[in-house]
């Protein structure tokens, strides 16, 4: 149990659980209204709306609300929920509280597959990029899981992260030098920073089915995670068959990371700080952790977006930059509470 130390933390009573569950959902919600409102236009409640029940076209403003901000708002919450649930399935399936897409670069391998789909096939479609993202995401997530489950190397926490790093640096490497080489750096270069104010309608509800399928398939492990994360005797003993959870972990945090970084670009850190913040909330039980953490990544990638457009206007901050603010500190902290350190 040493890898879920932090998870391993009485979970709360049911009421308190519920209501810090409602007020989360509350505040998600009021976060989408400021989403809509906050810009460089601006533009009244009321208008916002009435984009929504009786949209008119022809109305600037609520074109703006419906073919800007609302595409961008629906991809903050399905992009922030699957960065925070891939990063619990990792956590809980590797024992290791420092497992997360950006840190085990698996962001990195997904990176690495569209700048290929951008090289091959410069004028491809959404779904070709999603493809290759896929594809670069799936050859870091095989290299994560084999790491984590070869004996005698190590595997603690700081070892899987460190692994992680080198994976996420080869793979960023030679992107970059591919981009070079092939002169496409500069289409690249906004995607590498993460962010989603360029992100339409289309974009979004491409993405929307593989966020619903990944949480699905991340509920349907969730009891088996949990297990996992109590050790792999403590399931052996129960009867879980390791491999084949492992490969439906693995296949979800693909589904998950590769569709999210194919939007939104490598934005790091929001799969490792919520799935502590779940943990601390309600426990060790995934079939409670992910959910709530679907919630906390939607509101944190919501609440950075917002950030991101408020820090110095006109321009906007790259949503990367504004996510690493928090999640530098607490990987950082992570690694000293790791080694003991106090």
């Amino acid at each position: 149990m040493e890898g879920n130390t932090a998870a391993a933390a009485e979970p709360r009573s049911v009421l308190p659980q519920a209501a810090l569950s409602l007020v989360l959902c509350i505040t998600l919600a009021g976060a989408c209204l400021l989403s809509l409102w906050v810009g460089a236009q601006d533009i009244s409640i009321a208008t916002i709306m009435q984009s929504f029940t009786s949209y008119n076209a022809a109305n600037v403003q609520e074109m703006i609300v419906q073919t800007l901000r609302f595409p961008r708002l629906l991809a903050a919450l399905t992009c922030g929920a699957s960065f925070a649930v891939a990063g619990a399935i990792m956590q809980g399936v590797t024992n290791n509280p420092m497992a997360s897409p950006s840190i085990l670069g698996i962001n990195a391998g997904a990176g690495f597959g569209l700048a290929v789909a951008m090289i091959l096939f410069p004028q491809g479609s959404l779904g070709l990029s999603l493809v290759f993202s896929f594809a670069g995401a799936a050859i870091a997530t095989l290299a994560i899981f084999l790491l984590a489950q070869t004996k005698g190397a190590g595997r603690g926490a700081v070892f899987l992260a460190l692994a992680g790093t080198a994976i996420g640096a080869v793979f960023g490497a030679v992107t970059q030098a591919m981009t070079v080489y092939f002169e496409v750096a500069q289409d690249m270069s906004y995607w590498t920073a993460g962010g989603i104010s360029g992100v339409r309608m289309e974009q979004a509800l491409f993405i929307l089915p593989w966020t619903i399928l990944g949480l699905l398939m991340a509920m349907g492990i969730a009891r088996s995670v949990t297990l996992l994360a109590f050790g792999e005797e403590v399931a052996i003993g129960l009867g879980s068959k390791i491999q084949r959870i492992r490969v439906l972990a693995g296949i979800t945090v693909l589904i998950l990371g590769g569709s999210a970084v194919a939007v939104a670009g490598p934005v790091g850190f929001v799969g490792l700080v919520t799935p502590h913040i779940a943990r601390r909330i309600v426990g060790i039980d995934y079939r409670k952790v992910i959910p709530l953490s679907a919630i906390l990544g939607a509101l944190l990638v919501v609440v950075a977006d917002i950030v991101s457009r408020t820090i110095h206007p006109p321009y906007e901050t790259p949503l990367g930059a504004v996510t690493a603010l928090v999640g530098v500190p607490f990987f950082l902290w992570l690694i000293r509470r790791k080694r003991g350190v106090r």
